[in-house]
């Protein structure tokens, strides 16, 4: 499984090399030349030079770069349009991105224009989602609104975004999860639980994982060994060490019987078989033979594979656009 380069700067996760979708102008991905980070367009020519030191994804026509250890982010023509000068950044969503204040060493929230659209004031922050971010000082932790007003202050360890109008919550070492004014709506006693997806959000009940609907009752009853969440209506489980996929109803629609498989992305899956790794579609059938070492999910047609030579990226089709080998 490849591991991209990390710079100190990215501190929040850990992520594999992934397909850069850009939100304004042509879709954009990622691509290394010996120790520097640039973009491919769909036909995978070069349309922003290796120049960086590190690259996040495009999101919202911007993307997250780091020059000198420092955060900046440029336009899909490679222009830095907000100056590499934060010592912490993260993606725009919602027309805001997280950075670190160079001078007061506080996150606030950026506009696409470079502005604070919300001051830095707090010790920690999140992503919007749903309107909403969570931020922590030292008084604990609260969710802010774009404009910096805070929504509603709250005591948890941990609360993470809002999604389908949900957020997980931890309090020592429990989850549930709380609307968008701050009250629970399901207990936090759950020994796991994952962030709602398509109305469903996985929860583990006596070691065994199930999903819950936004009203925090039973959807699909907890009785898979393993189970990921949701994306385009199916859901990864495993069944005596084989994976298939269950739809929002909690039915079978693709019999367990890969060894190894990945969430779906644009109707495909990738899979593993004898060893390789192929994708499949919606119904379980083929659509790219596997040959593969290793391969992430499709994103603006395109997905990130690694074989024998190195690292590349395919069509829909199978077809390599581009690799580093060339």
């Amino acid at each position: 499984m490849p591991e991209t380069r990390r710079s100190a700067f990215f501190f929040a996760v850990i992520l594999m090399v992934v397909l850069i979708p850009a939100c304004s102008g042509p879709a954009l991905f990622r691509a290394y030349e010996e120790d520097e980070v640039g973009f491919v367009d769909r036909r995978g020519e070069e349309a922003i030079p290796a120049e960086f030191d590190e690259a996040e994804e495009f999101s919202e026509g911007l993307a997250l770069i780091v020059l000198g250890g420092k955060g900046g982010w440029i336009n899909p023509r490679g222009r830095l349009v907000i100056p590499a000068v934060y010592p912490v950044g993260a993606s725009f969503s919602e027309r805001r991105a997280m950075a670190v204040s160079p001078d007061t060493g506080k996150a606030g929230y950026l506009n696409n224009r470079g502005k604070w659209a919300v001051e830095p004031e707090w010790d920690r922050a999140g992503d919007f989602s749903d309107g909403l971010a969570a931020v922590y000082d030292s008084a604990g932790g609260a969710y802010v609104r774009p404009n910096g007003r805070v929504a509603f202050r709250h005591g948890y360890d941990y609360a993470g975004p809002f999604v389908d109008g949900r957020a997980l919550v931890k309090q020592e070492g429990r989850y549930g999860f709380i609307n968008k004014r701050g009250k629970e709506v399901h207990p936090v006693e759950l020994v796991f639980a994952r962030d709602f997806s398509g109305g469903r959000a996985l929860v583990v009940i006596n070691d065994r994982g199930g999903f819950i609907n936004r009203r925090g009752k039973m959807a699909i009853d907890a009785e898979f060994d393993f189970v990921s969440s949701f994306s385009e209506e199916r859901a990864l489980f495993v069944d005596d060490g084989k994976a298939g996929y269950i739809n929002p109803r909690g039915r079978t629609v693709i019999e367990p019987a890969w060894s190894w498989a990945g969430d779906f992305s644009e109707g495909l899956a990738p899979v593993e078989v004898d060893g390789v790794v192929g994708f499949i579609n919606r119904r379980g059938g083929i659509a790219i033979e596997p040959r593969f070492t290793y391969a992430e999910g499709f994103r603006d047609g395109r997905a990130l594979v690694m074989d024998g030579k190195g690292l590349a990226y395919i069509d829909k089709k199978g077809r390599i656009v581009w690799s580093d080998a060339e």
